[in-house]
């Protein structure tokens, strides 16, 4: 969105010279990633309280499933979960904001973006509503990441 500052720098009735510096792919990485940067400091405090106060936490498995390793496992108990919802947030929204809505690829790596995490939200949420530490199994993740590279590719080949 932001690139289309850019035009308002250009043709007869244009308001100022500096906003040329929005068609510059460089200028708008930095931007964006500050953006996201910024986001997560902004919010990354309330959403840990907000994940901990709805008791989201990590589910910890007993001494019976990792033996030896429940000592060290047993350090994330009350570890807020889900918290890779908020960092794919922050990059779907500096992105969005800083990208070239007419390119295609940009849709493209927001799709495989939202259905990454749109996966990992199904496996922690599964996790934290049936109190068990295992969520969504290996396989069909597999299937659902290979379905993302059939949608990547098909896309790459179309294009």
């Amino acid at each position: 969105m932001m690139f289309y500052l850019y035009y308002l720098s250009q043709g007869p009735n244009a308001l100022a010279g500096g906003f040329n510096v929005f068609q510059y792919v460089s200028f708008r990485a930095v931007c964006a990633a500050i953006t996201a940067f910024l986001l997560c400091l902004l919010f990354g405090n309330w959403l840990i309280r907000k994940l901990t106060s709805l008791k989201f936490g990590q589910p910890i498995r007993t001494a019976d499933e990792v033996h030896r390793l429940f000592e060290l496992h047993g350090a994330k108990k009350g570890t807020p979960t889900m918290g890779g919802v908020f960092f794919m947030g922050s990059v779907v929204v500096s992105t969005v904001l800083w990208a070239r809505p007419d390119n295609g690829f940009v849709w493209l790596c927001l799709f495989t973006i939202i259905f990454t995490a749109g996966l990992g939200f199904v496996d922690d949420y599964i996790k934290v509503t049936r109190k068990k530490s295992d969520g969504v199994p290996g396989r069909v993740k597999l299937v659902c990441q290979f379905l993302l590279a059939a949608i990547v590719t098909a896309f790459f080949l179309l294009n």
